[in-house]
């Protein structure tokens, strides 16, 4: 009788066909640490292959040409590519600004500045940039130079001189920014990674992954339940008890 009153509560196409999520994990990618040159920011773009959200960066901070260690960082993005947008300040937003103390040159410093959400496939600009006019980003000479790992790519472009307003300094191209790029991806749960195999596996596609809704859905769930006397993933968290005293509905 438990599992009539299961079946009738698991019927619903929406809970059934949802794909749950993972908990998301953390990622990076970083570029080089070398140094050699240096001005207030620098520009790069970002090219996800996957859905992902940035959640900060690290920056080679210039220690030795900085006339202190106590520095404003700002960070603006903007969709498509940096090149050719570094007067301008059309497209660009602010991500946001934090106050930061430089750690000695060739080591990261971290910028607690994220949150950025990019899509697969889209070109994102990015532009960090040291507020003061005497403090100083480290970055290297050369490129354009692509970094990049199965999650994204990142290009190095130029660096930037801060001028009256903040897309109004010379850029000096080409430059390969220092640093390094947190980021989290949403990992999806599916039959496979439950390590469901053979029938099983292609039952609970049936179920949780293929979309059937009706009497089509219907019949793949009591398959299920008929051999394996429980629920695939995708339903197993939406079952409820029914209240100690009651019969199931």
């Amino acid at each position: 009788m438990k599992f009539l009153g299961i079946c009738k509560t698991i019927v619903l196409t929406a809970l059934l066909s949802s794909i749950a999520a993972l908990p998301a994990v953390a990622q990076s990618l970083t570029t080089i640490y070398a140094g050699g040159n240096s001005q207030n920011g620098n520009i790069f773009d970002i090219t996800p292959t996957t859905n992902l959200t940035i959640d900060h960066f690290d920056i080679n901070f210039e220690n030795t040409r900085s006339t202190g260690l106590d520095a404003t960082v700002e960070v603006y993005w903007r969709n498509g590519t940096s090149s050719g947008a570094e007067n301008n300040p059309a497209g660009w937003t602010l991500l946001g600004t934090t106050s930061i103390t430089g750690n000695p040159l060739g080591t990261p410093t971290p910028v607690a500045i994220g949150g950025l959400s990019m899509s697969a496939g889209q070109t994102y600009g990015i532009y960090i940039r040291l507020v003061e006019i005497e403090r100083y980003l480290a970055y290297t000479d050369g490129g354009p130079t692509t970094f990049s790992n199965a999650d994204l790519s990142l290009t190095t472009h130029a660096g930037i001189a801060n001028g009256e307003s903040v897309f109004a300094g010379s850029s000096f191209y080409p430059r390969q920014w220092n640093g390094t790029v947190y980021y989290t991806k949403a990992q999806t749960q599916t039959c496979a990674s439950e390590g469901y195999t053979g029938t099983k596996l292609t039952w609970c596609q049936n179920i949780c992954e293929k979309g059937y809704t009706g009497a089509t859905l219907d019949t793949w769930i009591h398959r299920w339940i008929n051999r394996y006397r429980d629920l695939p993933y995708c339903a197993a968290e939406d079952e409820e008890e029914p209240p100690q005293g009651q019969p199931p509905a």
